[in-house]
């Protein structure tokens, strides 16, 4: 078994589209803006889904108003990179919201920072320790 790739369900697909496409510039390897489904290539075999959240609801045939589900973080991505102080001023410059700067978390071997896409994912920005 292996991960294929993480799907994020988005409030606001084309936002999130647009993000992922335009800001972190990854390859649109499915769909586009207006599709309500796409997919990223990321740099691995791991692909980065983006799918909008009522379209899953409807399939599905859910509520999106799970009142067992927290409205925390849904989910985390987390994206390796070789500088991760110059993505992050990168990322700060083009108004991405910063969660927490870059820092070093000795106990996972990283040094990293955390910030929000348009739809509020936690989106991790990480290199190894040396």
């Amino acid at each position: 078994m292996r991960m294929s790739y993480v799907r994020l369900l988005a409030d606001d697909y084309e936002a999130c589209f647009r993000f992922y496409a335009d800001v972190l510039k990854l390859p649109v390897l499915r769909g586009s803006e207006h599709t309500r489904y796409a997919e990223f290539g990321t740099g691995a075999d791991t692909r980065l889904a983006l799918n909008q959240r009522e379209v899953v609801a409807e399939a599905l045939e859910t509520d999106m108003e799970d009142p067992y589900l927290p409205r925390q973080d849904r989910v985390a991505v987390i994206f390796e990179v070789d500088d991760v102080d110059a993505k992050a001023a990168e990322l700060i410059a083009t108004g991405v919201p910063l969660v927490s700067p870059v820092k070093e978390w000795t106990a996972l071997g990283i040094r990293a920072a955390h910030f929000r896409d348009p739809d509020g994912y936690l989106l991790e920005f990480n290199q190894p320790l040396l």
